[in-house]
């Protein structure tokens, strides 16, 4: 498997960061998107109905959003696995000390990523009834609030905070 990765590397290097960024591009452009379409109607949601729309549209952006972002966990692994086996040998020694530190930057990375996707179903769990029932007293305003002032800013910061990472460790390649 890692000789068919190291393949695919090899021969379609531009292919892979292309989907790569263009995952991240939409992940992070459609929570912007997202969260500014939320703030300015957040007013708007009176009754019940207006929320399980909003609820509606939320989930069809999750959906949309969940090939994009099995491309961005695969292309981040064959990333991964690169740098690993550049900087690491089989037992554990370091072979290159700059490679080293560029795979611990990409498990960083890794660790920002695996966050946002925790966050995103914490989002998903909230709006539904289940998890609005969760928070006595808690009513469908208040569920699309911490989702539009806490839960998807905090996406949106961790998604601006990994593309820069991504930047960095590709201007230190």
């Amino acid at each position: 498997m890692r000789d068919f990765i190291y393949q695919l590397i090899t021969d379609y290097p531009t292919t892979i960061i292309f989907l790569h960024v263009f995952s991240a591009m939409v992940w992070e452009g459609g929570m912007i998107a997202l969260w500014f379409i939320g703030f300015q109607t957040n007013k708007e949601l009176a009754n019940e109905e207006k929320y399980r729309e909003r609820v509606a549209v939320v989930k069809k952006y999750f959906l949309f959003l969940t090939p994009f972002i099995i491309v961005l966990f695969v292309t981040a692994i064959f990333f991964a696995l690169g740098y690993k086996d550049n900087a690491y040998d089989f037992d554990g020694f370091i072979l290159d000390m700059q490679n080293a530190e560029m795979y611990k930057l990409i498990n960083a990375n890794g660790s920002i990523f695996a966050v946002m996707v925790l966050n995103m179903f914490l989002m998903l769990y909230t709006l539904t009834k289940k998890g609005r029932d969760r928070y006595k007293g808690s009513n469908a305003a208040d569920s699309i609030w911490l989702v539009n002032t806490v839960l998807l800013p905090l996406n949106i910061f961790l998604g601006a905070v990994g593309a820069y990472m991504g930047a960095f460790l590709r201007n230190l390649y």
